[in-house]
C-alpha cells in the first residue's frame, strides 16, 4: 500500500481508497508500468482484428475454393487472450479483450475510422476493467467521467470511469472495484454489451461488442 497526496485538498491518501477521507475527492486509479504493456497489447489486439477483416484474393480458382470451404466451418474469437510474465516478480498478468463490432468516424486529425477495445486485466489479486480507443480523444479528468453501460436488452447503467496518471486520453478504467466485480460477471452471463462514452468535440459516443464466450476467472 503506497501513501499520496490527494489531489484537490492535499491530504494524504492510500492507493487503495477510492476517496479522499478529508474533502472526498474521488481518487483516479494508479497507473504502473504494467499499464503501459497492456496498452501495447489493447494496440496488438487492435491490428490483429483490423488485419483479420481482410480476405486475400486468390489467383486460382482450385485454392480459392479449398480456402473458403475451410473457412465456413471456423467461427473468428471475439476474445482475445494474453499472458505476460514479470521474470523479476514471478508475477502472471492475464489479459482477455475484444474490440467493437462498429465503427466510429471522428473529425480530423483522428478521421478514418475508430474502434474501441474492452480489456480485462489479472495480475495477482488486483483486476481491472478497460476501455481504449484506436484513434480519438477520450473525455475526461481529474473528477472522473461517466459512461453508460447496456448488457443486452438490460437496463443502461451508468459507470464512473477513471484516466490513468498519465492523464492519457484514450485509456479509461472503471473506477471502483465493486463496479468491476459487477461489469465482469455481466460479461460472463451476455451475449451483446454497448458501451457510450464522451469524447473532445465529438459528443457521447456508442460501441458496440459481442461479448459471448467470455472465458474469465
Amino acid at each position: 500500500m503506497a501513501i499520496k497526496p490527494c489531489k484537490e485538498c492535499g491530504a494524504p491518501v492510500s492507493d487503495k481508497a477510492e476517496s479522499c477521507p478529508m474533502c472526498g475527492a474521488k481518487q483516479p486509479k494508479a497507473t504502473s508500468v504494467l499499464t503501459w504493456v497492456c496498452v501495447g497489447i489493447l494496440g496488438l489486439a487492435a491490428i490483429i482484428w483490423m488485419y483479420s477483416d481482410k480476405t486475400p484474393g486468390t489467383s486460382s480458382g482450385a485454392v480459392s475454393t479449398t480456402q473458403a470451404t475451410g473457412s465456413e466451418n471456423v467461427k473468428p474469437k471475439n476474445w482475445q487472450y494474453e499472458t505476460s510474465k514479470d521474470e523479476m516478480r514471478g508475477i502472471e498478468s492475464k489479459f482477455a479483450t475484444t474490440v467493437s463490432t462498429n465503427t466510429v468516424d471522428f473529425d480530423f486529425p483522428y478521421n478514418g475510422g475508430s474502434k474501441l477495445i474492452l480489456a480485462l486485466r489479472k495480475r495477482g489479486s488486483d483486476v481491472d476493467v478497460m476501455v481504449s480507443i484506436t484513434k480519438g480523444q477520450i473525455l475526461c479528468g481529474v473528477q472522473n467521467c461517466e459512461a453508460a453501460f447496456k448488457f443486452d436488452n438490460g437496463e443502461v447503467q451508468s459507470v464512473t470511469m477513471s484516466e490513468p496518471d498519465n492523464h492519457s486520453s484514450d485509456l479509461l478504467f472503471i473506477a471502483y472495484d465493486k463496479t468491476e466485480s459487477k461489469i465482469i460477471s455481466q460479461l460472463k452471463n451476455s451475449k451483446k454489451l454497448v458501451i457510450e462514452i464522451p469524447f473532445y468535440q465529438e459528443g457521447r459516443k456508442q460501441f458496440t461488442f459481442d461479448v459471448s464466450g467470455l472465458e474469465w476467472n
